[in-house]
């Protein structure tokens, strides 16, 4: 049996990670209000705020208490990580399995920190539809969920197709709407042959005829053994 999931997992990612994944810079960050989104338990925010930068996140599960949400990431995780490396198809060399789940740890840490102390940088929303207004931020930074929550059918991890393309238009279209740049990370299949994944390129096409500027940008995170198609979706809303 192929690994799948059934639902969006409670991972979050280090700075260095989400930077990296993303082709930024502090320096380029700074002056900017950014959207990281879905959040998750990413340290962005917290290492955000230590940088003296305009951060905020949004997801479905912060609705719920700290208590709550440092639960659900250590089960999931732990269950996640356990469940992938079982699949000799997608695991990974145990010792890089093993420093992959401490950074996910680390990252759940860090977003415990910033949750505790700094509750209203956390704005309880999903996609396709945020509860903000037009253009309020500079920078809408969405990883781990577009691309990579499709159907295994399209490339993805998910055992259904809810998340379809035409979630993932509308997804899109709505970070598009509050923030004048979008960067979208992963573009790769997560489940072999290494592959562009299938809704990258409509997704990409759909903007660009709606007027944007959409390009694919290197990133500068390799993320356990992904090295190709290791790039972002930059969309740049038109003037």
């Amino acid at each position: 049996m192929p690994f799948s999931l059934d639902h969006t997992v409670f991972f979050g990612r280090t700075w260095e990670e989400s930077t990296g994944m993303y082709g930024l810079s502090e320096e380029g960050m700074r002056g900017k209000r950014i959207l990281d989104c879905p959040g998750g338990p990413d340290a962005m925010v917290i290492e955000g705020i230590n940088r003296g930068l305009d951060i905020v996140a949004c997801d479905p599960q912060y609705s719920q208490t700290p208590e709550q949400l440092e639960a659900l990431g250590l089960k999931e995780i732990s269950e996640t990580m356990i469940s992938f490396q079982k699949d000799p198809n997608v695991a990974a060399d145990q010792k890089q399995a093993d420093a992959y789940e401490k950074l996910k740890l680390a990252a759940l840490s860090s977003f415990l920190e910033a949750f505790r102390g700094h509750p209203d940088r956390f704005i309880t929303g999903s996609l396709p539809s945020l509860p903000f207004e037009d253009d309020t931020f500079d920078l809408s930074l969405s990883g781990h969920l577009l691309f990579v929550y499709s159907s295994l059918e399209q490339g993805g991890l998910m055992s259904h197709d809810e998340l379809d393309l035409d979630f993932h238009i509308a997804a899109v279209r709505e970070l598009v709407r509050v923030s004048r740049q979008v960067r979208i990370f992963p573009t790769w299949s997560v489940n072999k042959p290494p592959r562009r994944q299938a809704y990258v390129e409509p997704v990409m096409e759909a903007m660009a005829a709606e007027g944007h500027e959409v390009s694919l940008l290197p990133s500068q995170w390799v993320e356990m053994e992904y090295k190709e198609f290791n790039d972002f979706v930059c969309i740049t809303k038109a003037s």
